[in-house]
């Protein structure tokens, strides 16, 4: 296997954990950390590397310093990382809006 690949799952697990434990949305740490929702959604799913500078800016809005998410990310590659599971879109909501009644002609 890829060494870049493995690492990108290692950080995409590190990341998301880091993130849930701190009760954020990929949008808020996206805007926090002054990175785009997408890049960030990117590196969760595995398919987008980290650069230092990335790593730095979550870390600061994770409450963490680099080096631990950096400690955190070496011991899942110990591990052997997994591939990050795929979900298609986002989760349909389960509450339907009522449709306003159309306006009749006036006569």
């Amino acid at each position: 296997m890829d060494r870049n690949i493995l690492v990108q799952w290692a950080t995409a697990k590190v990341v998301c954990d880091a993130r849930n434990e701190r009760g954020l949305s990929q949008v808020q740490l996206a805007d926090f950390a002054g990175l785009s929702e997408p890049f960030i959604s990117g590196v969760e799913r595995g398919n987008t590397g980290m650069s230092i500078g990335a790593l730095v800016q979550a870390a600061e809005v994770l409450n963490t310093d680099a080096a631990e998410l950096m400690r955190r990310i070496l011991e899942e590659l110990k591990r052997g990382p997994k591939q990050p599971e795929k979900s298609i879109g986002r989760p349909a909501k389960t509450e339907k809006k009522e449709k306003a009644p159309k306006a009749g002609k006036a006569k």
